[in-house]
């Protein structure tokens, strides 16, 4: 998987645009860069656009594990992220949304970007 990593200064959301297919290496990688990203510049928001992801290699373990992920790197609870995934994702991306929430974390899966940055300034 590939990435590239911006920011939106107005609104402080980290944006991160990925394209290839999702693995746990790749996944891991670009979790620590963006958590360093969030510190450097104190932001609470993130949208993730993974609507050029042909897929992934993720497990369910993999992905019920996330949340854990993000209390060891002491992701605050306040932090909000947004998903954009492509339609044939849906399922399993909603269930990372419920893991997510389950454990105190706000994220949310969107299919278009519009949606997904409507709900980060909210």
């Amino acid at each position: 998987m590939k990435w590239e990593i911006s920011h939106n200064t107005i609104d402080k959301i980290l944006v991160i645009r990925t394209e290839g297919m999702i693995d746990i290496a790749s996944a891991n990688a670009l979790r620590a860069e963006g958590v360093e990203q969030i510190r450097k510049h104190e932001y609470l928001r993130c949208l993730l656009d993974h609507s050029h992801a042909e897929g992934y290699t993720l497990s369910t373990l993999d992905i019920y594990s996330l949340p854990k992920k993000y209390m060891e790197l002491g992701i605050s609870h306040n932090f909000r992220m947004a998903l954009v995934v492509p339609e044939n994702l849906r399922e399993d991306m909603n269930s990372y949304e419920t893991v997510c929430r389950n454990n105190g974390y706000f994220a949310s899966v969107f299919f278009d970007e519009e949606s997904a940055l409507a709900w980060l300034k909210s």
